[in-house]
């Protein structure tokens, strides 16, 4: 399954601890996936790649197999949205730490050569 479908043998035993997909065991102790396994590993793989977390990916996989398309986006399209909020917020918050590494950075350089000690103005764009 791991060569079929791209996913790790480890990810494939931890998602099958997690419940999100299941084996039976064949006579020899290996593990024998079903063809759907491949199906639940693309929804899977697609989840993770919105940023989902795996408990959220858990609650939504029978959804997205048994339900109709209207309900499944009914379902999804929150959540996507909530993802899209969070992201944003993240990168509000790499914009403001950018923009104090610049000034960090600006007054490091600026920062005349001198034996004294380093004044707060100098290290690290330090505010008062």
């Amino acid at each position: 399954m791991a060569r079929r479908s791209g996913v790790p043998a480890t990810a494939l035993r931890y998602y099958e601890t997690l419940g999100l997909i299941t084996a039976a065991r064949a006579g020899n102790g290996y593990r024998d996936f079903d063809e759907d396994v491949l199906t639940r590993l693309d929804l899977i793989e697609a989840s993770k790649e919105l940023g989902l977390p795996l408990q959220t990916i858990a609650g939504h996989l029978d959804t997205l197999q048994t339900r109709s398309c209207t309900q499944v986006r009914d379902d999804l399209r929150p959540l996507l949205a909530d993802q899209l909020r969070q992201i944003q917020a993240k990168r509000d918050r790499l914009e403001r730490l950018a923009e104090r590494l610049a000034a960090a950075d600006k007054g490091l350089a600026d920062c005349p050569d001198s034996q004294k000690h380093c004044s707060s103005e100098c290290a690290l764009g330090a505010r008062r």
